[in-house]
């Protein structure tokens, strides 16, 4: 049945690297190139990397760490400054950020998809945040406008510790971190 449907699929090649993809395959899963036109309205808003810049002061002082008793569940706040939405999880898995999209099988585990404006300029698969031994980090997994942690922008695919009380940025997209004990 599965060799069927794929039959049944209308199939294109990579521009880049050749590679064979499910026809309305936004990135290519073998080099990341953009497969859709130019016209397509799916795309992340991608800003001038002077256009992206956070608005939040770094901080001359680093906070002392808060340690996770791996024991016991710790639960994360995540607040959207630009519309105030709270939103509580249990840090039990990597918990993935960014925006919803069907078509590609990507369902954040906190989807930024609707809080406004700024949230146009979070990727799909924008960042995670996960327990790393007994302290919390965020990880920028490649976005396409970048993730901030008190103003300093992360590199992409290394875990940054991260505190409680902490500002994040997806892109534009100011986010207060906050842990909460169960």
């Amino acid at each position: 049945m599965h060799l069927l449907r794929r039959q049944q699929q209308k199939m294109i090649i990579c521009p880049f690297c050749q590679a064979e993809q499910v026809e309305n395959t936004i990135y290519c899963g073998e080099c990341g190139h953009y497969l859709l036109g130019e016209d397509d309205k799916r795309r992340t808003e991608h800003y001038d990397r002077d256009d992206i810049h956070s608005t939040v002061e770094p901080q001359a002082h680093s906070k002392l760490p808060f340690l996770v008793d791996l024991s016991n569940p710790v639960v994360i706040q995540l607040k959207i400054v630009s519309n105030q939405r709270e939103v509580q999880l249990v840090l039990n898995k990597k918990i993935l950020l960014g925006r919803i999209d069907p078509a590609l099988s990507v369902f954040p585990d906190m989807d930024l998809t609707h809080d406004g404006t700024p949230a146009k300029s979070v990727s799909r698969r924008h960042a995670t945040i996960a327990r790393q031994d007994d302290k919390i980090v965020i990880e920028d997994l490649g976005s396409v406008n970048g993730t901030f942690v008190n103003g300093h922008r992360l590199d992409p695919y290394v875990p940054h510790l991260i505190h409680d009380g902490d500002m994040l940025q997806l892109g534009k997209l100011p986010v207060e971190f906050t842990i909460r004990k169960p």
